[in-house]
């Protein structure tokens, strides 16, 4: 049979097809006897972003091994598997790639640029991973988490492909009237307007029917992309044949010649016609025949499934059935360009496209997919070339081939309502059964329909998030996509550990895309997303990142919130993070316009957070020890050190943190603090604040922070000055040598020699020396802890630890400490230089106290509890008994 055929170039045009050269037909492989379709039944899940290569191209001679690349794949495999998890660490580059991305196609006509990008980064690390998994042993153990990793950006690699071309189209249809009415549409046609003419005009006019094609070609890529990643490396299955069928054509021709005896060969059809298999069907075709001709038609469903119409037709000539490519042609629009008025001289004349008895083709192709004589695979070849959606889908066993087929039945059934309605035809078309006509689908019901599948898998293939995602992108329902995506957040764990980045890395820039183009009307929705995928950034060590997408968010409130709390988990992260670090990271925010100092702050409030209620000791002579992690605590406040104008916030939350611990008695932890705070502070405030305003006078915030800092410094040297006091007058007294002398002599009554009595009395002037040297360094020492001690009580502007200003609110957390701090350090510090008085024979010097105690001026007896003051006139009634003794005025 020979027939001239037409290539089409797309589902809708059609150029001139020359037919290949016709090959001996041999047996197929056997590594390809199952399709794409049984082989993997979600098979478009997986595929590599190439172009289609024609069959030609695709072969290969599997005789000639390359030994030295082989070598080579088996050392680099040996090193990989080394890895916990092969080439995953590798794809964690995406992240960088994605984010440089997002920074240098920042302008808003550039958006689809970005979208490219993206999917050329996904497709890069997707070739990557396969090779990877093909070099490496089948099924090894290592390889399960890449495998998954390289199924998930397929899907990722496709779902920006999807964006990209979906909402091109649907931002280029804005600017045109897609809602005109179909007379208005066709109001241009005339008697010389073609099917194949019509249908441009409808695609160009009808924004729905054009989008579900652009669905239709994205789905066919897909499925391209993988036949392509099956098959490429598998010798050519069909060998060089000049006739179909050819066992049994051997068969009957050895039977007419008397020369076979093969029980095989009875029973077999008694003619080579294509029709012969089903007009006689009591017979049958050579079983190796009809096992080819599954594979074929099999093969033949797969290049159709794909887009490829060409490859299909080319695989029909290699068989030696060029029949079925002429099948293939039958559904063709037809074109007659020469009906078209001519301005050429010549006035030639061009060869017609299409079929111009399409409607009888289609007629017969639909009577064909209800006989059930024909196989499954032959009459879903003809289901999909005349719009039989019944017959079609039992060839569609994933989510992608079904969704593919209902959307290919709804293109057919809209394009062939308006060429009868609007073509003039010159006779009377065939009519089309009613169930045909019937077939009224939306993209809406189509996919209600695939959720009300009773097929298991194909449920479970729907609830797939990437699935998801696509299903609202072709509906176009931003908001219900964002919606559903900002539910998942709340999964958290239920999430696969090394998958979750990955989706939410596409969730958020997909937000972002939305948000660009105009599309996501809610922020909240929008931030949750980027909020979820910033946090996994720093989680994975990507903290130089975080920045970009925190500014992204729309209020600066939470831009200080999250950016705070990303800085919060780095400090937590690391056992000691360096100033260098915390300087890159606020360096980072300043850079895309983060309030630095707010953020800052925010940090700090975090990490130095003691709880609502600070626990306080009753006893104010205790010393606890510092934990590590108040030593961490302390540590952030140089989050407040890397600029000076956040001195005054440094300032307040130091002064926080020492309260708590005064309060805890961790007089450690509050030396520690305090050392951390710069020592020209207030100097710097000052300045800043007199240059700032031109005023001298702090503000009253930072004056109360000033006067609280002052009277934790004069009780620090209290402290201090009383420790030294204390070890030098009780730990560094000179000891009398004598009783050692006497003991080596054998006691006190022992005769001494001239000797030993020289050698007594020098170190009797040596211990005078001594004594006067220590008790002249006791009565410094003392003199200093009187005076430090006196700071503290006598504390000027209203007394120590307290505000020499009034504020609005005066029961605050602060107030409360401060008082605390009062009625505990002020008694401790007045029982200390009791001590000192006492300890040093300074007895009028203690009555002195008493009257500092009781003085209305201080009323330093007003923070004392009745068992201080108990105990303090306990100690005053000892010295005032001690002078009595020695006779002296008290």
């Amino acid at each position: 049979m020979k027939l001239s055929l037409e290539k089409s170039s797309n589902m809708m045009g059609a150029v001139s097809l020359a037919s290949p050269n016709r090959h001996t037909m041999s047996l197929m492989s056997d590594d390809l006897s199952h399709t794409i379709f049984e082989g993997d039944p979600t098979f478009t899940r997986i595929g590599l972003a190439v172009p289609r290569k024609t069959l030609d191209e695709t072969r290969v001679d599997l005789t000639v091994n390359n030994f030295s690349r082989k070598k080579h794949n088996e050392e680099l495999m040996s090193i990989l598997l080394e890895e916990e998890v092969p080439g995953v660490e590798n794809v964690l580059e995406l992240f960088e790639s994605f984010f440089q991305t997002f920074q240098s196609y920042g302008a808003e006509h550039q958006v689809f640029n970005q979208c490219a990008e993206y999917e050329s980064k996904c497709g890069e690390q997707v070739t990557a991973l396969h090779k990877l998994i093909q070099m490496a042993p089948q099924g090894h153990s290592k390889l399960a988490q890449a495998q998954e990793l390289e199924q998930e950006l397929r899907f990722e690699r496709d779902t920006w492909r999807l964006v990209a071309s979906l909402y091109q189209d649907r931002l280029n249809s804005e600017f045109q009237d897609s809602e005109m009415e179909s007379e208005e549409i066709w109001s241009g046609l005339d008697d010389a307007t073609s099917e194949d003419d019509l249908v441009r005009q409808l695609y160009e006019k009808n924004a729905i029917i054009r989008q579900a094609q652009l669905v239709v070609d994205w789905l066919e890529q897909r499925a391209a992309d993988v036949y392509h990643d099956s098959h490429y490396s598998q010798a050519e299955f069909y060998g060089d044949a000049v006739t179909g069928w050819e066992n049994t054509l051997h068969s009957l021709t050895s039977k007419k010649r008397g020369l076979s005896t093969d029980n095989v060969e009875h029973n077999l059809v008694t003619q080579m016609d294509p029709d012969a298999p089903n007009r006689e069907q009591s017979r049958r075709l050579h079983p190796l025949d009809k096992e080819d001709e599954m594979r074929l038609l099999r093969s033949v469903f797969a290049r159709l499934r794909c887009g490829q119409l060409d490859e299909a037709q080319q695989l029909c000539f290699r068989a030696g059935q060029p029949f079925r490519a002429a099948i293939l042609e039958g559904w063709k629009l037809f074109h007659d360009p020469n009906m078209k008025s001519r301005t050429d001289v010549a006035n030639t004349k061009e060869s017609p496209s299409g079929n111009p008895y399409r409607d009888i083709w289609k007629t017969m192709s639909w009577k064909e997919c209800e006989n059930v004589q024909l196989s499954v695979e032959e009459r879903s070849i003809l289901a999909l070339l005349c719009g039989h959606l019944k017959a079609l889908l039992p060839a569609c066993p994933s989510w992608e081939d079904q969704l593919w087929a209902h959307l290919r039945a709804m293109i057919d059934h809209c394009v062939e309502k308006e060429l009868r309605r609007c073509v003039n035809y010159k006779r009377q078309l065939q009519v089309l059964p009613d169930e045909y006509w019937n077939q009224q689908l939306t993209i809406e019901s189509i996919f209600s329909t695939l959720a009300a599948s009773r097929d298991k898998t194909l449920l479970a293939q729907g609830r797939d998030q990437y699935r998801i995602i696509q299903r609202y992108l072709i509906m176009d329902d931003v908001d219900g996509l964002l919606e559903e995506m900002s539910s998942w957040l709340s999964k958290g764990d239920n999430w696969s550990v090394h998958l979750r980045p990955h989706m939410l890395r596409l969730m958020a820039h997909l937000a972002l895309f939305f948000r660009r183009i105009g599309r996501g009307s809610s922020d909240d929705l929008i931030g949750s997303i980027l909020e979820a995928y910033v946090l996994q950034l720093v989680s994975l060590g990507r903290t130089d990142l975080a920045a970009v997408y925190v500014a992204q968010l729309p209020l600066p409130e939470d831009q200080i919130r999250l950016y705070a709390q990303c800085l919060v988990m780095v400090e937590e992260q690391q056992e000691s993070c360096e100033d260098t670090e915390r300087q890159r990271l606020l360096y980072l925010a300043h850079q895309v316009g983060l309030d630095v100092n707010a953020i800052a702050k925010q940090v700090v409030i975090t990490l130095c957070n003691q709880g609502d209620v600070i626990q306080h000791a009753n006893d104010a002579s205790l010393q606890v020890a510092t934990s590590a992690e108040d030593e961490r605590r302390i540590r952030s406040l140089s989050w407040l050190l890397m600029d000076p104008s956040m001195r005054s916030q440094l300032l307040i939350q130091a002064n926080t943190l020492m309260r708590g611990y005064l309060l805890r008695r961790q007089i450690d932890a509050v030396k520690l603090t305090f050392k951390l705070i710069p020592p020209d502070t207030l100097k710097i405030l000052s300045e800043l604040w007199e240059s700032r305003t031109g005023l001298t006078d702090l503000p009253t915030e930072v004056a109360a922070a000033t006067r609280e800092y002052l009277s934790i410094q004069a009780y620090i040297d209290a402290l201090d000055a009383f420790q030294e006091w204390f070890a030098r007058f009780h730990h560094s007294k000179p000891k009398k040598t004598e009783a050692s002398v006497q003991q080596q002599r054998g006691g006190a009554s022992a005769q001494l020699s001239f000797t030993e009595n020289l050698l007594k009395e020098q170190h009797l002037k040596q211990h005078q020396v001594e004594m006067l040297r220590w008790q002249a360094a006791v009565d410094s020492l003392t003199e200093t802890a009187i005076d430090k001690l006196y700071n503290v009580l006598l504390f000027p502007d209203g007394g120590w630890m307290a505000d020499s200003v009034q504020f609005e609110d005066e029961d605050t957390p602060r107030q409360q400490q401060q008082q605390l701090l009062r009625q505990s350090c002020i008694p401790h510090a007045a029982l200390l230089l009791c001590n000192i008085l006492t300890s040093t024979h300074r007895h009028s010097q203690c009555l002195e106290l008493a009257n500092v105690v009781a003085s209305e001026q201080q009323s330093l007896y007003k923070v004392c509890s009745a068992e201080q003051l108990a105990q303090l006139t306990k100690h005053l009634r000892q010295a005032y008994v001690k002078l009595l003794d020695y006779g002296e005025s008290p």
